[in-house]
């Protein structure tokens, strides 16, 4: 993820006659057997330089990913210098690269001892916090870097992602700006500003700033797809899918390109041939974006659809699928593929020609039935109204999207209204105190997948959600849905709109301040006893 990458960045050196000093540039550069080269001489040669050579061949290892090899030469350099600082550094980053993340917090933290002044140290030591959710550790890592190095790029993009107001952003943007000042062909600068300026709602600005880091390195995939990300958030669709298909050169991007012998659909009909459609994100695109099996059905093909395992009966239920196979399973013969979420681009689809018949995702009737008891059972009020809270905790963006069950207590004074639970997993168990007077009923422990989800979910007068798989799930099934949308949502969201595109039947209440719930939810909560009153 972008922490450790910043974090692992080679700083600079200025070529010499010293071979140590030879050696950190090539390293800088990427040649790496040049830079072994050098420091095997100083090995050789130089007594004096032994211990900094051989945390410089850790370093590398550290590049290149070879930790074995790199905590051996960083062992013998520090059993020439036990405080070597360049020796713990490279351990760190050699543990990072591991995925130790509290045993590259200790060397982090070792260098930060031993020199007080080494800013990116300070930088990497607030990174290993901040993987760890020790925000306020972090803060201080990346403020103390920050002080030693104004314009530091790694710890001004890392202390912005923790910022919590418009002020604190505002630092990052100034810090980036007069970095850029200096050294206007960073092209990773430019990258990151674009990202603040994305998360304080500009996203014109950020829009530029991507195509100021694509001029200076136009092969660089992770630009492309950011550039991919605003295009669509901005409506430009067009432009957007095509920028899209740039996530297949990025390393850390969702998963590998799917290679097969059969050719990628084009759109011309198959001749009653098969299309494999298979997904490669999350459950909410795959909900998103099933649509179009219809559509490609029209042209006379046989649509099957690989998913992930929790959505298969549902999704073999929408129009358009022939077959739904669990991600996993042996595939059945096929004729050509397509990844789901190239639908979009391949059928031209504009702002104004998202393709919507109707809710296109439909429980299965017996759970239907099961699950109208249930809820009867229950005695709920008047009407009834599913809610969700908060997405998956591993989600990096997940702190933005979602809120508390207690931040939601407003909508208890919205009239005769049950709320019942649709939250899952870690958040259901730690939800904290239910608010004081809020009708609440939690029948959660009886969902056993998504299936159970959508027939609960069809007994319900609407939905509640932050930006989760569920809310998706209620806006394919047609039901009436408020979303809470963060400052800086998703690119499905929108700027700006109070509907979605993508969904008919719902409703969006964004943020006026970035982390601020407190607006969106009066809003809702009038929206609610209005509707609720009817």
């Amino acid at each position: 993820m972008f922490l450790k990458w910043l974090s692992r960045r080679a700083p600079g050196a200025a070529p010499g006659s010293d071979p140590l000093q030879q050696a950190r540039a090539a390293r800088t550069r990427g040649d790496y057997d040049a830079a072994r080269d050098a420091c095997m001489e100083v090995l050789r040669e130089s007594p004096q330089g032994q211990a900094d050579a051989m945390a410089l061949l850790g370093a590398i290892a550290a590049d290149q990913g070879q930790l074995e090899n790199g905590l051996e030469w960083v062992r013998r350099a520090l059993a020439a210098d036990r405080n070597c600082v360049a020796a713990h550094f490279a351990r760190g980053l050699l543990l990072e690269g591991a995925e130790r993340i509290p045993e590259a917090e200790a060397s982090y933290r070792q260098v930060t001892m031993l020199d007080p002044t080494h800013a990116k140290a300070h930088t990497n030591l607030g990174c290993m916090l901040h993987l760890q959710e020790r925000l306020p550790e972090a803060v201080a890592c990346y403020r103390r870097a920050l002080a030693l190095e104004p314009g530091q790029p790694e710890a001004l993009r890392n202390y912005a992602l923790i910022a919590g107001s418009v002020e604190q952003l505002g630092e990052a943007v100034a810090g980036f700006e007069s970095h850029l000042a200096r050294q206007p062909g960073d092209a990773w600068a430019h990258y990151q500003l674009a990202h603040l300026h994305l998360r304080l709602g500009q996203p014109e600005r950020a829009l530029g700033g991507y195509d100021r880091a694509i001029a200076l390195q136009p092969e660089q995939a992770d630009f492309h797809f950011a550039r991919a990300q605003v295009l669509l958030l901005l409506g430009r669709y067009p432009e957007g899918w095509r920028e899209y298909e740039w996530r297949w050169r990025m390393d850390r991007f969702n998963g590998p390109m799917r290679r097969f012998s059969q050719p990628r659909w084009d759109g011309r009909p198959l001749e009653n041939g098969t299309l494999l459609v298979h997904g490669e994100t999350g459950l909410g695109d795959t909900l998103q974006f099933v649509r179009y099996a219809a559509l490609a059905a029209a042209r006379g093909v046989r649509v099957v659809v690989e998913c992930q395992p929790a959505l298969t009966t549902l999704v073999a239920g929408v129009e358009g699928v022939a077959q739904a196979v669990s991600q996993g399973e042996p595939l059945p013969p096929f004729d050509a593929h397509l990844p789901l979420i190239a639908f979009p681009g391949l059928f031209e689809t504009t702002i104004d020609t998202i393709p919507w018949r109707g809710p296109y995702v439909r429980p299965d009737p017996l759970r239907e039935r099961e699950w109208a008891a249930l809820v009867a059972g229950s005695r709920p009020l008047r009407r009834k109204v599913g809610i969700v809270w908060t997405g998956n905790p591993q989600n990096r963006g997940n702190r933005e999207r979602s809120v508390t069950l207690q931040q939601l207590a407003p909508l208890t004074q919205a009239g005769e209204i049950t709320f019942f639970s649709l939250q899952k997993g870690v958040a259901a168990q730690e939800r904290g105190p239910v608010p004081e007077g809020m009708h609440f009923v939690d029948l959660t422990p009886q969902i056993r997948d998504f299936v159970d989800t959508a027939a609960l979910m069809a007994q319900l007068d609407g939905v509640v959600a932050v930006d989760t798989s569920v809310l998706h799930l209620a806006g394919a099934m047609g039901r009436r849905t408020w979303a809470l949308v963060p400052y800086s949502p998703d690119w499905r969201y929108h700027a700006g709109r109070r509907d979605n595109p993508w969904y008919p039947t719902m409703q969006l209440f964004r943020q006026e301040t970035d982390g601020d719930w407190s607006a969106p939810l009066e809003a809702l909560r009038k929206d609610l006893a209005a509707w609720a009153g009817q």
